[in-house]
């Protein structure tokens, strides 16, 4: 009965819901995943939002799929909102990338699909052994809840932050990609330095040392043109998370026109923020308006054996629109860089725009070089040791 009321809620809201009208087309500007809508006739504009938001792929609450470790739970209804829109910009940034990189086989989003199963054969057993190597559904909601068990201490079945939905799906991917996706990196901060971003790209660890000296002697060199060495790695593609607050309770509207600039790049895949305590999956904008996939609805559960079956609950129709100043302040920008000339595109695009507002207007530390810091060597881990220079 509860969940027949929370769909009746989502059907109500659909029908109620802020639309664009015809008048708001015609000279608006348009941001959807990446493309840029622009110099077209309202119902052509109105067309290919259409097609670009129905063929992204939608996850929404899940009902009677297997229970979720240390739990009773057998759904995610009141709860897993934020889970549900971090499997949608992962989802998207897979896409993206099997399809750019032409890897993708004829049953590529079956394949997609299936990782994302909601019933995963209890493949999330195999965390605790670390035996991965034939796991179908690496993104699993019983894998992301047992991961964060595991690794972050969580407690089952709690409301995610956008940082850690990401974490725990940047984790996952780390520990089996999916076919197709084994050259894609992430990288996730709440800061974008290029140097960060350029090492993440390659992979650069313990036989980068002669970085860390050239960056300790000159920070203002591009990290690009002094890695000849490196360059014998291959460079994956990268998937960047820049996580941000804009405001305390409430959105600070001074930060919205560099937000749109963000979105309006060519290498943007969405963002994770929401409405007041909602999670939501935002593709991009038209003016003023967020459109969004929301996951507030209620569907049977997938399995690899059902998914062909249930193949139309992937996706939806009707288009949402939001007010982007009732948007959360908290978020979490997707983008997607195939090679490094597109992150060095990527990254001038972003400080370019910095330089148009005045430093409270953005958001987020951007700068080429790790600022205020020094790098002094590598972890046992592999992972370059900062010291801050005020503290010394």
């Amino acid at each position: 009965m509860f969940q027949s009321l929370l769909n009746l809620k989502y059907s109500w809201q659909q029908s109620s819901k802020d639309d664009i009208n015809n008048k708001e087309l015609v000279d608006a500007t348009i941001s959807i995943l990446g493309f840029s809508l622009k110099n077209l006739p309202f119902d052509k504009k109105k067309e290919l939002i259409q097609q670009v938001y129905s063929r992204t792929i939608w996850f929404t609450y899940r009902k009677n799929f297997p229970q979720i470790l240390n739990s009773q739970q057998t759904s995610d209804v009141g709860w897993g909102c934020m889970l549900r829109s971090g499997q949608m910009i992962w989802a998207q940034i897979l896409r993206v990338h099997i399809r750019q990189k032409k890897q993708q086989s004829k049953d590529y989003q079956y394949k997609l699909l299936c990782a994302f199963s909601d019933d995963d054969d209890d493949e999330y057993k195999k965390l605790f052994t670390n035996d991965l190597k034939l796991c179908l559904s690496p993104y699993s909601i019983q894998k992301i809840e047992a991961i964060s068990q595991i690794k972050f201490s969580a407690k089952p079945c709690q409301w995610y932050r956008p940082d850690q939905i990401l974490n725990a799906l940047s984790l996952l991917h780390q520990q089996k990609p999916l076919q197709g996706s084994e050259d894609l990196e992430t990288s996730i901060s709440d800061n974008l330095f290029y140097d960060r971003l350029f090492c993440d790209m390659y992979g650069l660890k313990m036989d980068c040392e002669h970085i860390i000296n050239e960056i300790k002697k000159d920070k203002t060199k591009e990290i690009s043109k002094i890695c000849n060495i490196c360059k014998k790695k291959q460079p994956k593609s990268l998937a960047i998370f820049f996580l941000t607050r804009i405001g305390l309770e409430e959105i600070n509207k001074d930060y919205i026109p560099f937000l749109n600039d963000l979105i309006d790049l060519p290498w943007f895949q969405g963002i994770i923020g929401g409405k007041e305590d909602k999670a939501y999956y935002i593709l991009g904008r038209v003016n003023k308006k967020l459109i969004y996939l929301d996951p507030h609805y209620i569907q049977e559960h997938t399995s690899r054996g059902n998914v062909v079956m249930l193949k139309d609950s992937f996706f939806c129709k009707d288009v949402k629109y939001l007010n982007e100043e009732q948007m959360s302040p908290s978020l979490a920008l997707g983008f997607y860089c195939q090679n490094q000339m597109e992150l060095d595109n990527f990254f001038n695009s972003v400080e370019q725009i910095k330089k148009n507002y005045n430093t409270d207007k953005t958001f987020g530390y951007i700068d080429r070089i790790t600022p205020n810091t020094f790098i002094i060597g590598i972890d046992e881990n592999d992972y370059l040791i900062i010291k801050n220079e005020i503290y010394e």
